[in-house]
């Protein structure tokens, strides 16, 4: 998409649940609330429904390649391509079930969570998943091990949303009531930051970079979020009073898209937001050599490394909803190496 024009608006006829990007191409593929998936070009596509089922279907000829009608007893609600081989699906009931999509065989169940599974993450180095849940917790697992490594404290509200940041150092989760929860890695007791200013739930999560995040929320508005130091960027897009499902960001790292409510998925366009960030990081370096080069003697390393935590900004005194999030219905899924960044 680099040099193209800007992608026209897709619009449907029913709402857009979940979509994904080719992760070398120009290609996109959706999945809408009546079951139905398009999707122009590529070799195959996973998908997960209401009834528990996973499939995977022949994008060219539409046949069905593989179909588990019981893979989970209640509906999907969250998918993620953790390797190549490995899937994770996690359902309404706060199960986590990973499967080698060579076989269609189940690996691993994880059943720590007591309500739906909202979203799910995946560290490649250390093979680490975390995910996100309707009860309040997230919770973090090693992929090659049967037992959850950790669970954090309750926040007492809805989390919908988890994106892992900042070089692994630090996890973002978004809240039904706005608040952007800010973990340390390996310090999973409780969240050592907070970012308040979204007035409704942040529904999902998009890392730009390791030090930005753009969030979707309810309001229909997508943000760009600087984390820590926490800055408010400002707004790149928005699907009017339609909350927003889910957003994406290209495999060129061009477009940021997103569905809503509306029937639609839009595109924006986000270069600057990387090109920005690649100027201050060679003014950054440019300055850091230059006093290098006065003072040899000078063993001090770059600011970025740093890593500051800030607790001043947690408002324990934030009131609580009690009101339920109603529940996502399945979204679209993806095939190895073909749509490996669902």
């Amino acid at each position: 998409m680099a040099g193209a024009l800007q992608p026209d608006t897709l619009t449907y006829k029913y709402t857009v649940f979940d979509f994904a990007f080719h992760p070398t191409a120009d290609i996109i593929a959706t999945g809408l609330i009546t079951g139905h998936i398009n999707c122009h070009d590529g070799a195959g596509l996973f998908t997960v429904s209401k009834d528990g089922a996973i499939g995977a279907l022949d994008v060219n000829t539409g046949d069905v390649l593989i179909k588990k009608p019981d893979a989970h007893d209640h509906p999907i609600n969250a998918i993620k391509l953790l390797t190549e081989t490995i899937l994770a699906t996690g359902d309404d009931s706060g199960t986590i079930k990973l499967w080698d999509v060579r076989t269609g065989s189940e690996t691993m169940q994880y059943s720590d969570h007591d309500d739906f599974i909202s979203d799910l993450d995946f560290d490649a180095d250390s093979k680490t998943m975390v995910a996100s849940s309707g009860q309040g917790t997230i919770s973090i697992y090693d992929i090659r091990k049967p037992n959850m490594l950790a669970m954090s404290a309750n926040q007492d509200d809805e989390l919908l949303s988890i994106c892992i940041v900042k070089d692994r150092r630090k996890v973002v989760v978004g809240s039904q009531e706005g608040v952007l929860n800010i973990y340390s890695w390996g310090d999973w007791g409780d969240c050592t930051d907070r970012f308040i200013g979204h007035p409704n739930s942040i529904d999902t999560i998009c890392k730009i970079d390791e030090d930005t995040v753009a969030t979707g929320s309810s309001d229909g508005i997508i943000r760009i979020i600087d984390i820590l130091p926490n800055k408010f960027q400002g707004i790149v897009g928005e699907h009017e009073d339609f909350p927003i499902e889910c957003i994406k960001l290209s495999h060129d790292k061009t477009y940021l898209a997103s569905c809503s409510h509306d029937d639609t998925v839009r595109f924006w366009d986000v270069r600057h937001l990387t090109s920005d960030r690649d100027e201050m990081e060679d003014d950054s370096q440019e300055a850091q050599e230059t006093n290098e080069d006065k003072d040899s003697d000078d063993d001090q390393g770059p600011s970025g490394d740093m890593d500051v935590d800030s607790d001043d900004s947690d408002d324990s005194d934030a009131p609580k909803k009690t009101s339920r999030r109603p529940k996502k219905q399945a979204p679209a899924a993806n095939n190895p190496g073909f749509f490996d960044d669902l």
